[in-house]
């Protein structure tokens, strides 16, 4: 049976607290671990409550659960290593502690899917308020098998398009989900993009879409960074169940997310270059760009700070429609620029924050046996300078199946060793 701990009237402290602070039930307990001899006798603290504290909330009406009152007990008289630990396990034991009534655990060791994943990416840079272009790569599309074991995935994949040598494209996402906490890993290196959209001056007129999805090697990118955020409501809501098919959601919840992130980015723009290659493009082009803006390198750290929502929904037996979105508070830091906690009010500057943004959406149709579905994630961020302003948008898209194998010890029938 479980008890719920009370609250004395007209006091704030709870019953577990007002027992553990009396003398007579410390000693008594004490006295009843001890031997005649001053010895420690082996016993069960659990044990030793119900007949030491309980009789203090008997008196009050109230009631507890041993485990609590052992709990806090054992934490008054911890030293500070074994406080350390204690933490430490409790926060481990976090990561498969859930509300059964809204989250069915994994029953699985093992996991192999087959997954098909989209890559995309987009940039639109405003040259002094005027002019704008937008650039993307080809979509990268690559396929291929995994086989999983917790937050291990092991897989090869092969790319289904752009298997040409001259391609300087490298691209990398890695996404892990818990049941606490999320974080994601991305990286890109690329220089071969093609203009989608054009908005140039020529002859005080305005030019658009003059040309039509043809490559340019004049803009090139790097950048790396991570996004960590925890969802507060973990026992009742699963990222993992919709995003890592590892659990799944029972009933419909929802949660908060925090987190924050870092990125590190190289963007450069060869303005002649673009020049060159409208003039081969555009008859009666001229030169747009002066000397000193030839090449237009942005080099910054970007330090953001995480605030959003996400929610599953289970319209159907076995069936998980989830979204989140979460909004940054970002501060970009361009190289040269000085940043320090000591002179914030002098090296501080407006103009260097953006609003940024993570999106996630997916379905899934999972048994715990087998599962289905597919899932998106979209990132935006935004660098701003009194010349030029940077947006860049790039995402996912993963369809995928597969099947869970390998039965943990609870759900194995008693006696087996293993059980597919």
């Amino acid at each position: 049976m479980f008890f719920a701990a009370g609250t004395t009237q007209g006091s704030d402290k709870t019953a577990v607290d007002i027992a553990l602070q009396d003398s007579d039930s410390i000693a008594s307990i004490h006295s009843i671990c001890q031997g005649s001899k001053g010895d420690t006798l082996p016993c069960k603290l659990s044990d030793l409550i119900s007949t030491t504290v309980y009789p203090l909330f008997e008196a009050q009406r109230m009631v507890v659960a041993p485990q609590q009152l052992e709990e806090v007990y054992v934490k008054k008289h911890m030293t500070f290593f074994q406080s350390l630990l204690y933490g430490t396990k409790k926060f481990f034991n976090e990561f498969n502690t859930f509300d059964t009534l809204y989250i069915e655990p994994q029953h699985y060791k093992f996991q192999a899917m087959g997954q098909v994943t989209n890559y995309f990416e987009r940039y639109s840079l405003t040259y002094n308020d005027q002019e704008r272009i937008e650039l993307s790569p080809d979509i990268s599309t690559v396929i291929g098998p995994y086989v999983g074991y917790s937050l291990i995935f092991l897989g090869y994949t092969l790319q289904l398009n752009n298997l040409y040598l001259g391609n300087m494209k490298k691209t990398f996402n890695l996404s892990l989900y818990t049941s606490l906490f999320g974080v994601d890993f991305y990286f890109r290196d690329n220089n071969n993009f093609r203009i989608k959209y054009l908005n140039i001056k020529l002859d005080n007129k305005n030019v658009k879409e003059y040309i039509n999805d043809q490559e340019f090697d004049g803009f090139h990118v790097k950048y790396w960074g991570f996004n960590l955020y925890y969802i507060t409501n973990h026992r009742k809501h699963s990222y993992p169940a919709a995003y890592n098919q590892s659990t799944c959601q029972k009933k419909s919840s929802g949660s908060p997310l925090f987190g924050v992130g870092y990125g590190h980015y190289t963007i450069s723009m060869n303005w002649q270059a673009l020049d060159n290659f409208l003039a081969r493009n555009i008859i009666g082009y001229t030169p747009q760009f002066t000397q000193s803006q030839l090449n237009d390198v942005m080099n910054y750290d970007c330090y953001s700070v995480y605030g959003g929502y996400s929610y599953n929904w289970v319209f159907a037996r076995n069936w998980l429609f989830s979204t989140s979105m979460t909004l940054a508070l970002s501060y970009n830091i361009s190289k040269g620029e000085s940043f320090s906690v000591g002179n914030i009010f002098n090296d501080f500057k407006l103009s260097n924050i953006s609003l940024d943004g993570v999106g996630r959406m997916g379905i899934v149709w999972n048994n715990t046996r087998f599962f289905a579905g597919a899932s998106a994630q979209i990132h935006s961020y935004t660098y701003s300078k009194p010349h030029i302003k940077i947006n860049n948008l790039f995402g996912t898209l993963n369809i995928y199946g597969g099947i869970n194998f390998g039965k943990k010890k609870p759900y194995r029938k008693p006696g087996k060793v293993f059980e597919f």
